[in-house]
């Protein structure tokens, strides 16, 4: 089975997507004034990590998937 060169463009959107995806969060946590302010934005953080993990271990596991579809 021949394996094909990684697609650096894959990499590059999805990387823009998680750094652009986990700045609310952090942004909320650093304006958080109270403590639940602070317990709602680190949950918010957390939560959104979370999500990002599963949605780009999909996402790489339909790229192996699918392929690359340049011929």
């Amino acid at each position: 089975m021949k394996r094909n060169k990684p697609n650096t463009q894959f990499w590059k959107v999805l990387a823009t997507v998680n750094v652009l995806a986990l700045i609310y969060p952090i942004n909320l946590l650093h304006r958080a004034e109270t403590a639940d302010e602070n317990l709602f934005a680190a949950f918010a953080l957390i939560g959104v990590v979370f999500l990002l993990l599963t949605v780009d271990a999909v996402s790489m596991v339909a790229r192996e998937v699918i392929g690359d579809t340049k011929h």
